[in-house]
């Protein structure tokens, strides 16, 4: 089976908006405790967190947590992926052009299948056009900024319960844990409830439901 491959772009964005999802869904590859039969039901994951061409040998600081990052690979070198995923700056972050025409042809080429934001994240993706006409959440504490910035997308109104929202290819959540929980739903999805629930015992994780009540599994 091929590998399925997440691009991340990477810019400041809260480092738990992208590592917290990642860990929802990689945490099984490697562990040799998977109960017998499961192993056929994961997947095999190839991360590449992408930088301009002028920037690969820069680490990028995450302000709020201090944390270096350097990029494996940028937008020229990338091979094809499948999913994209955004994580959270500051709301006046503004996505290079490189970085916008790298996301737009990359959809225009039908390979990406799905994209993820999480937190302020859609707040990025909206500067691609992509969200145009869509359905999605953002951080509630952004959401009328988000409104006025981006007018052209549906975002959901602060009265909406669901901490995330699915148009078509497009999955956006409306925070950092609760990234996690639609991450944690798309592995389901994915994979199969049993390995899921393996996966969620190795972090001593409970995944929430899209209206934030714990699952039952």
């Amino acid at each position: 089976m091929a590998p399925v491959r997440f691009g991340i772009p990477l810019y400041e964005y809260q480092a738990l908006d992208v590592m917290g999802p990642l860990d929802v869904i990689a945490g099984y590859e490697e562990n040799n405790l998977i109960p017998k039969g499961l192993h056929e039901n994961g997947l095999e994951l190839e991360f590449y967190h992408i930088s301009d061409t002028t920037h690969k040998s820069k680490p990028t600081n995450l302000e709020l947590e201090n944390l270096d990052v350097v990029a494996t690979v940028t937008t020229a070198e990338c091979p094809p992926i499948d999913y994209l995923l955004f994580g959270g700056p500051l709301p006046s972050y503004k996505l290079s052009e490189e970085m916008n025409t790298f996301i737009q042809d990359r959809v225009a080429k039908g390979e990406i299948k799905t994209i993820f934001t999480t937190c302020t994240g859609a707040a990025v993706l909206a500067q691609t056009g992509l969200l145009d006409g869509k359905r999605a959440t953002v951080h509630m504490g952004i959401i009328d900024l988000a409104r006025q910035m981006y007018p052209a997308v549906n975002w959901v109104q602060k009265t909406d319960k669901g901490n995330w929202v699915i148009d078509g290819n497009i999955w956006t959540a409306n925070g950092a844990c609760t990234g996690m929980d639609m991450f944690a739903h798309w592995l389901i999805q994915q994979c199969g409830l049993e390995l899921a629930k393996y996966q969620f015992w190795t972090l001593n994780y409970a995944p929430r439901g899209i209206d934030g009540q714990l699952l039952s599994l």
